[in-house]
């Protein structure tokens, strides 16, 4: 990951980061420009905001509880369907 300094916009350095709530969704990321006329140090905020694509076992987890809700029928129905 680039971190462009605010002051001169060339590239940071990340010294360290602070997270900001359990998940590790949210932290504070303390930076200092590579900048030598600049050196400004400075803090940012990195946020996941969403998934393009679910992780794997929530996708599957997901259809796992969909399919328990089925009946027996219902389901050989789904899967008769999937294979024509």
């Amino acid at each position: 990951m680039i971190v462009h300094c605010p002051n001169c916009q060339q590239k940071a350095i990340i010294t360290s980061r602070n997270n900001m709530n359990e998940e590790k969704t949210v932290a504070d990321l303390y930076c200092s420009c590579t900048n030598k006329d600049c050196f400004a140090t400075f803090v940012t905020t990195l946020g996941f905001k969403h998934y393009l694509n679910p992780p794997r076992q929530t996708t599957m987890q997901l259809a796992v509880n969909l399919l328990s809700n089925l009946s027996k029928d219902e389901r050989l129905e789904l899967l008769k369907g999937a294979i024509d």
